[in-house]
């Protein structure tokens, strides 16, 4: 998979250019998507992945990810786990973190019918 990230970037390292394919390795995957014209490489993560420290610091890493995108922190159950009462605090979180690596943010599937408040889900049979 890798490969065919690098592929896709345009700067596929070979046997025959030892400081060239060096010098890729350490750019990262973020680093090689804005190099081939793309906007960024992302990566998703969530609150729940806070502690984790081993994992926070691979996401951390601005030159393999450029961007965040929330896992469950933004869709709807979480934001209004009851009729008008929202809450926005997880998905806040997960925005500072991108904020204090540098990391752009986007939302992920705001409504999904696995992540409906009770209150919002219809009725079934």
């Amino acid at each position: 998979m890798a490969s065919g990230l690098l592929a896709s970037a345009g700067t596929v390292p070979t046997a025959q250019n030892a400081t060239t394919q060096n010098a890729t390795q350490a750019d990262g995957l973020h680093s090689l998507m804005v190099k081939a014209g793309k906007l960024y490489f992302g990566t998703a993560a969530d609150v729940n992945s806070f502690n984790d420290t081993q994992y926070m610091a691979i996401m951390s890493n601005k030159n393999d990810f450029g961007m965040i995108t929330t896992e469950n922190s933004n869709k709807w159950d979480v934001t209004e786990p009851a009729q008008d009462k929202f809450s926005y605090t997880q998905a806040d979180r997960v925005v500072a973190k991108a904020a204090e690596n540098s990391q752009m943010m986007r939302c992920h599937t705001l409504v999904w019918q696995k992540a409906l408040p009770p209150w919002g889900r219809p009725p079934f049979p």
